[in-house]
Parts: structure tokens; C-alpha cells; sequence
């Protein structure tokens, strides 16, 4: 029989995932790699609990924390940054941490926490790229005047199981003591939009802030159709994560990717950042494809 759950309580979640860690155990093998991720994931907890954070569980290669106040979930954002940039490690391997925290209320049960403040928290966290922490408006008013100082305002948008555009903000990261971790550019707001277009032959797909989420592949429903047999019918995705358009690769073939300027490159179950125009195929070389999908970003 079930827990009966407690009564909803106000706090602030934060969820931290390391980035890259599956790639990191075909790098430098399996034992090298999860050193490295056990000594990451220590590293956050300790930084968590020096910032009066509980820890409610593991999420794969992360944590789910909750605070009392938002204030506390802001200054951990920062110091995990800045902890996990001063593990020595002799492989020469680092991994970086992407952070989404929310504040509102709570349902405890058992040993753990469900509601809208915890699903939006974990999607900001999915959101955030590396070395960023991405809250929403309503965390910010729990902020004080100082705090609030460090956030950049990100363009609204749905988050999944959302029904309205919510208001985003990036925490700055910047120098902590003689830490120095990852700073975010300011936004201009008059500057603030962004536009990425793909194009395979007349068929042309936008992504910005009215649709963050395009899908790519061979099914019917897919918001670009591509009728390659190497595609997979779900294969890839493109998003738009603040000011950042994130390719996400989910096929059995992978994704090629070529930007103007750089080599050719083969995504596999990874994400990437696109920027200026290229090219990407969907299971093949985007070298004389026939399927090839170009890319602009605006």
C-alpha cells in the first residue's frame, strides 16, 4: 500500500546532470570514466550540503535536491560550477554540469517529490546547456535583490506539461573567490531572437521561440519528413535551449553534421550546438545527399 502524501509544502528543487558521461566511458574506458563520475557526483553532494541542500535521490548521473529558500539553490547552482572545474583528474577529462532549479509547491511521498514544481524544474535542467543554470520568474521574485542582479532574461516559452509560456532566466556564472567558472553573455532583448531555418528542397522548417522543438525523420509526423531509408523514423530533434539551437541525435545511424568552415563530423545518441549554415543528414554523409538538409542560423 502506497504512503499516504504529506500535506504540499513550499521549497525550491533543483535538479544537476553531468553532460557527456556516456561518451566519456568509450574515451577513456570504463574504470577511468567512472572514477572520474563517482568523484563528480561526490563533489556536487558535499557542495549541496555545504549550501544547506537535502538531497532526495539520484536521477542516472545527477542529483534531485530541494531547499528551503531559493537563495540557497542559487548559490549551490554556482558553487557545483565551480567545484566540478577543480577536480584534477590525470586522464585530462572534465565534466561539465547543467542545472535547472524551481520554487513553488510540493507533494513528499514517501522518499521522494512529485508535482509541477519538480517536472518544470527537472525540464529547465534538460534545458540548460553547460555550465548554466536556468530558473523561471516565479523562483526569481523568491530571490533576493542581489541574486536576482545575476539573472538573464531568456525569451518565454511552453515548457512540457505547461499550458502557458513561462518566463526563463540564466544565472551568470562568474568569479566566485579565486574560483573563476563559466560566464553567460548578457541578452539584448532588442537582439533576443532567434531563428534557425532547414531546408530540404522546397520544404522549409523554422525553429524559434513560437516552435523550440522540431522533430526530424521518417515518420509521418515528424515536422521535417525525410524519406531516406537510412533514417530512423524518430532520429533526431532540434531545440532551442536559451540562445542556443541543440542538435539531439536518437537514431541507429547517427547524424552528420557539417557547418561551413569545419570537417564533417557524426553525432550518435550525442547532442550539438549548431551555428552559422551547413548541412546535416540524417544516417549518411551530407556528401552528395540527396537528402541532405541545410541549415541557417539567424
Amino acid at each position: 500500500m502506497l504512503d499516504q502524501p504529506s500535506p504540499p509544502l513550499f521549497c525550491t528543487v533543483l535538479f544537476a546532470d553531468l553532460i557527456g558521461s556516456t561518451q566519456l566511458y568509450e574515451r577513456i574506458g570504463d574504470s577511468a570514466a567512472y572514477r572520474l563520475v563517482d568523484r563528480s557526483l561526490n563533489v556536487m553532494k558535499r557542495t549541496i550540503e555545504n549550501k544547506g541542500g537535502r538531497i532526495v535521490k539520484h536521477t542516472g548521473d545527477g542529483l534531485m535536491v530541494v531547499f528551503d529558500h531559493a537563495d540557497a539553490a542559487a548559490d549551490a547552482a554556482l558553487a557545483i560550477h565551480a567545484a566540478l572545474r577543480e577536480i584534477p583528474d590525470s586522464s585530462g577529462q572534465r565534466l561539465a554540469v547543467r542545472i535547472g532549479f524551481n520554487f513553488g509547491s510540493v507533494i513528499e511521498g514517501g522518499q521522494d517529490l512529485f508535482g509541477e514544481t519538480v517536472n518544470f524544474a527537472a525540464r529547465l535542467a534538460e534545458l540548460a546547456t553547460a555550465g548554466r543554470a536556468l530558473t523561471t520568474a516565479e523562483t526569481r521574485e523568491q530571490l533576493s535583490a542581489d541574486w536576482r542582479n545575476q539573472l538573464n532574461a531568456l525569451p518565454p516559452r511552453v515548457l512540457r506539461g505547461a499550458s502557458r509560456p513561462l518566463e526563463l532566466y540564466e544565472l551568470k556564472c562568474e568569479s566566485l573567490g579565486d574560483i573563476t567558472v563559466l560566464k553567460s553573455a548578457p541578452l539584448d532583448h532588442d537582439d533576443a531572437r532567434q531563428e534557425l531555418e532547414l531546408r530540404l528542397g522546397n520544404r522549409v522548417v523554422v525553429v524559434d521561440e513560437h516552435q523550440p522543438l522540431v522533430r526530424l525523420g521518417r515518420s509521418a509526423d515528424a515536422h521535417l519528413n525525410v524519406r531516406d531509408s537510412l533514417a530512423s523514423r524518430k532520429h533526431a530533434e532540434i531545440e532551442l535551449r536559451g540562445d542556443k539551437f541543440v542538435l539531439i541525435d536518437r537514431s541507429s545511424n547517427g547524424t552528420y553534421v557539417r557547418i561551413e568552415g569545419e570537417k564533417e563530423f557524426l553525432l550518435s545518441r550525442e547532442e550539438a550546438v549548431l551555428h552559422g549554415h551547413g548541412h546535416l543528414a540524417l544516417g549518411g554523409s551530407c556528401e552528395n545527399n540527396p537528402y541532405a538538409i541545410a541549415f541557417i542560423c539567424s
